[in-house]
């Protein structure tokens, strides 16, 4: 026969862990999606995905402030130019060459401090010096696209927190983009976390079979 004591115990025990189990699988979800995540956020540049959920007007945006209006061409330089130009991490091709020439950079850069602004072309430029190759004559058909479907402040926003989307093409921008506005998001939150993603996804492992 079980004492008073011992019955009070095997009931406590059970309690516990029913009350435990939910918390194990919420954890073990949260730690799937930080993983997931984190495997998009490094460097990432999306595809433009055919969606047919309603377009909303957003401009949340992890970062400094957003220029709301386009400048004319100019033939002038971002002051900025030089500071741009010295973050880049490649070296320059020979003038010969149709794209990473020192001229070449530096017209795409000032192309993109002309429809962001000076401080956010370079942000944009540190966080992926790739975009110094891209071709600068997308730029504006791009923005335009997503201006039509954001919002100007939005669009900017979008492409602040990934620049990686200076690469895609005019004819994908003008596809629907409610994806990549979403993902921006997630390549800007997840950009100074992935060490805390490793163990959100070790923790899931870990997690996996607890009952």
């Amino acid at each position: 026969v079980l004492s008073e004591a011992k019955v009070f115990q095997l009931s406590f025990n059970s309690q516990v862990q029913a009350n435990m189990t939910p918390l194990f699988k919420r954890t073990n979800a949260l730690a799937a999606i930080f993983l997931f995540t984190a495997t998009i956020a490094n460097g990432f540049t999306p595809s433009i995905v055919r969606t047919t959920t309603s377009r909303t007007q957003t401009s949340l945006y992890f970062g400094p402030a957003r220029r709301k209006t386009k400048t004319t061409p100019s033939s002038s330089s971002s002051p900025l130019l030089e500071e741009a130009l010295s973050s880049y991490p490649y070296k320059f091709r020979p003038d010969t060459e149709k794209s990473g020439t020192k001229a070449s950079c530096s017209a795409t850069f000032n192309e993109l401090a002309r429809l962001y602004g000076d401080e956010e072309a370079l942000a944009m430029v540190k966080l992926e010096s790739r975009s110094l190759r891209f071709n600068k004559d997308n730029f504006g058909p791009c923005l335009e696209a997503w201006e039509e479907q954001f919002g100007l402040e939005a669009a900017q926003a979008m492409v602040g927190r990934n620049p990686g989307l200076l690469g895609v093409l005019p004819m994908q921008a003008r596809e629907p983009a409610e994806a990549s506005m979403f993902l921006s998001y997630v390549v800007a939150v997840t950009r100074p976390l992935p060490q805390i993603a490793v163990v959100g996804g070790l923790l899931a492992i870990l997690t996996a079979g607890i009952r």
